[in-house]
């Protein structure tokens, strides 16, 4: 379910309830298809209400460059790719073992017309992730859904932290799993929201 900091991220950054009911409306659709796509199959995917939060949150942010770690079926590869539109460009990162019931290809239910603003980099976070940071100047959002691991979260978050621009956006999936999510909120002086379920949030 949303909950009560997901509402109050979007106060904090002056935008109306109306506005980000309307940026939910249409996560509505990504849902949809994917959902659609999924059926009943059980990918370790993210939830629903992860998706709505995490397609707003995109979408209102409006990044040019995301990197996420972990794509299992594509669920929130397609959320991110649809909320960012033709001028952004997301980097997912995954070892490109299937997840869940383990008979699909990883990133599968990607659509096709989405594909293009994607790049796929095989690999765990430890083995790809600095040297993908080396390959941009900047990254405007950073979404953490592979190892939850202490040290696998800390490792990820300290990384790309100083690649991160003046109003810096973290995404954590599972977040609960450790301490590691809070510990580095705090160490930096930054928010901790949980928005969906055990989806959270490192902002100002």
């Amino acid at each position: 379910m949303l909950k009560d900091d997901f509402w109050d991220y979007f106060n904090k950054k002056g935008v109306s309830k109306e506005d980000v009911k309307k940026l939910l409306k249409q996560s509505d659709q990504v849902v949809d298809y994917e959902r659609s796509v999924l059926k009943n199959g059980r990918y370790w995917q993210i939830s629903k209400d992860e998706v709505r939060s995490l397609y707003s949150v995109i979408k209102e942010k409006e990044p040019k460059i995301v990197i996420e770690t972990g794509m299992g079926s594509g669920v929130s590869t397609t959320s991110i790719l649809s909320a960012m539109g033709p001028k952004g460009k997301l980097i997912s990162i995954d070892p490109g073992i299937p997840y869940g019931k383990g008979d699909k290809e990883v990133g599968f239910i990607i659509p096709a017309n989405l594909r293009s603003n994607l790049t796929y980099v095989k690999g765990t976070s430890s083995e790809k992730l600095k040297g993908t940071l080396s390959s941009i100047k900047k990254l405007d959002v950073f979404f953490h859904d592979s190892d939850h691991s202490y040290e696998n979260v800390m490792f990820e978050l300290n990384s790309v932290w100083s690649k991160m621009e003046k109003d810096p956006l973290i995404i954590v999936d599972n977040f609960d799993w450790s301490e590691a999510a809070s510990d580095f909120a705090r160490e930096k002086g930054m928010k901790l929201r949980n928005i969906a379920d055990d989806l959270a949030l490192i902002s100002k």
